[in-house]
């Protein structure tokens, strides 16, 4: 499972020139058929997995994408297997992804879409309560998700009978208890089964506890006046 953050964190941009007038990429795909892996000085040599279920081997198919920019002249050549299994091209929909899918108005926030549980095929809907994915939260007005103005992180669960409920993370802070191993850390949590709050039934719940903890943080210039006392 992937997690929200991972939908929006951790991804890079091609850039553009200093100066690019007219910033836009122009993007192709290319798939070579059948191609030897090189090197060593010879074109075949022996190259296999030891996984008898991995079709990787002396020849692959080589997908190569590449991104021009006419105004101010940047390039990129980005070139790769296709094993047919872990690396491959696939056509696909903002909703098969989630990135994309604009974000959701909810309690005062904005709820971005992560990756789609089982892959939003629909399968199973009505065990996730008509819900089809986690969520990364930011406040209003917010044009696109970075790690500087990320508040807050739902995320779907189950309650000790088997409900559905959601897990939720409020307020990054690099000192936090809450989220080791992942893109931030947390000062609060709340699991959904009523440890960190009471009990989140619905995203809506889970937004309006995240709301609640960042009504709780006092301002900024207000830290920096007590600090100067």
């Amino acid at each position: 499972m992937i997690s929200p953050l991972d939908t929006y964190l951790g991804w890079d941009k091609p850039e553009h020139f200093t100066g690019c007038r007219r910033p836009a990429w122009d993007v192709g795909t290319r798939t070579e058929r059948d191609e030897f892996r090189r090197g060593g000085g010879d074109p075949q040599r022996r190259h296999s997995c030891p996984d008898e279920n991995c079709g990787h081997g002396p020849r692959y198919d080589k997908l190569t994408v590449r991104l021009v920019c006419h105004s101010c002249g940047s390039a990129y050549v980005i070139s790769g297997e296709q094993t047919g299994t872990d690396t491959r091209t696939a056509a696909t929909t903002t909703a098969a992804l989630g990135y994309g899918l604009p974000p959701r108005q909810t309690a005062g926030l904005l709820l971005w879409a992560g990756h789609p549980w089982l892959g939003g095929d629909g399968w199973g809907d009505e065990l996730r309560g008509g819900e089809l994915h986690d969520f990364v939260v930011t406040r209003p007005k917010v044009k696109a998700v970075t790690q500087d103005v990320v508040v807050g992180q739902i995320t779907q669960s189950r309650g000790g009978r088997g409900g559905v409920v959601w897990t939720a993370l409020a307020v990054p802070d690099p000192q936090g208890q809450f989220g080791y191993g992942q893109y931030l850390r947390w000062a609060h949590a709340n699991d959904g089964r009523g440890r960190g709050g009471s009990p989140l039934r619905s995203v809506v719940a889970a937004a309006r506890w995240i709301g609640a903890r960042l009504a709780e943080q006092k301002p900024t210039a207000e830290l920096a006046a007590g600090g100067a006392r």
